[in-house]
């Protein structure tokens, strides 16, 4: 008898248990959409995403080098900000990582920022 009583309970807590897992879960899902703002940049500056949204999408290593070589001329005169810099580095490497398809995603975020 004393079983019998104790089995709802212990239903009621494995259930909290789930539900609590369940929001837990929820909560660290990341969402659509949700991902860290591109700075802006200036219009004549796109011309550096642009060029790694080429390299990218084209898996090509030569002119991935062409970019990050521009890029790097332009940080040396100081056309270039330190975060939009940065942006740009994280793609260069993700890409000399040998993973295109992400930088490619980090490049279109980037673009799709600037709008």
């Amino acid at each position: 008898m004393a079983n019998e009583q104790m089995l709802p309970a212990a239903r009621r807590r494995w259930w909290r248990r789930r539900l609590l897992l369940a929001a837990v879960l929820a909560g660290l899902t990341p969402c659509a959409g949700c991902h860290p703002t591109a700075p802006r940049v200036e219009f004549a500056n796109r011309r550096f995403s642009g060029a790694l949204r080429t390299a990218t999408n084209t898996k090509n290593p030569q002119r991935l080098a062409a970019a990050k070589k521009s890029i790097e001329q332009a940080v040396a005169a100081r056309e270039i900000g330190l975060e939009e810099h940065a942006w740009y580095e994280e793609i260069i490497a993700l890409a000399e990582a040998g993973d295109w398809e992400r930088a490619e995603r980090r490049t279109i975020e980037f673009r799709r920022d600037q709008r």
